[in-house]
């Protein structure tokens, strides 16, 4: 199953969001919507037979953007009630840091909200030290996290390889068996930047296994090819550094 991320579209009215997804369902065999950061994500403007995966803190009512967070059970209860008649395939979270909750917490927290919701919860893999599930804890303590379910993003461990490929493969196939999720993006090795991939990028020989091993697969970058539909603030920068060479 693959899907497309509001991140890698974003920075536009989520209307015209809608109309690049379904522009691109089609070429990029897309299954799915994720509601994520980069537009105002109000789930009265999308119609409800769209299948959906919603990732971290990312619905609004109208300008106001809903709270939400692991280590706070009390806002889990306004996600619950919107999300209840969706056809949600998935949420994946951003492991709150390590300073707001105890590991012990954080796990049951997420047992907790997957049975409160019906729904599959995995966790992210973060680039900082400062969360839970960043490279800190997979190289020193693996045992203790290894049944929690994860989103796999390969851009945050671009970041903890410093964007050296053969080292980002390493992690992957190392942490793959743990994923339920994937996302498919790109950045240089320093910032989470989201930038477009490249045709020739290593993971695009393996979309096809992982979606046959029935990983839930999201561009959260677009393929280079689709840069006309990227998000918009990255056009507006791109037309400006043009202009000033």
């Amino acid at each position: 199953m693959k899907g497309l991320s509001v991140t890698a579209i974003g920075a536009r009215p989520l209307e015209d969001c809608l109309s690049i997804f379904e522009n691109l369902k089609k070429p990029l065999e897309l299954d799915f919507l994720e509601f994520a950061v980069g537009s105002r994500c109000d789930l009265s403007k999308i119609p409800k037979e769209i299948p959906l995966v919603i990732h971290h803190q990312c619905l609004f009512d109208g300008l106001y953007k809903l709270s939400f967070s692991l280590a706070h059970p009390e806002t889990w209860e306004e996600y619950r009630h919107r999300l209840s008649d969706r056809n949600v395939k998935m949420i994946s979270i951003h492991p709150p840091m390590k300073k707001e909750i105890t590991f012990d917490e954080l796990k049951r927290n997420r047992e907790d909200l997957e049975e409160s919701l019906g729904i599959p919860v995995c966790l992210e893999v973060m680039p900082n030290d400062a969360y839970w599930f960043s490279e800190e804890d997979f190289s020193k303590a693996h045992g203790d996290i290894k049944d929690i379910p994860l989103l796999l993003d390969i851009s945050h461990v671009n970041i903890w390889a410093k964007g050296r490929s053969a080292l980002v493969q390493e992690w992957t196939e190392y942490l793959l068996p743990q994923a339920i999720a994937v996302h498919l993006s790109h950045n240089n090795g320093r910032r989470d930047s989201h930038d477009l991939i490249p045709s020739t990028i290593w993971f695009n020989q393996q979309i096809e296994e992982w979606e046959s091993r029935g990983l839930i697969l999201t561009y959260e970058s677009l393929p280079e090819n689709y840069g006309a539909f990227e998000r918009a603030d990255k056009q507006r920068t791109k037309q400006l550094q043009r202009r000033e060479r």
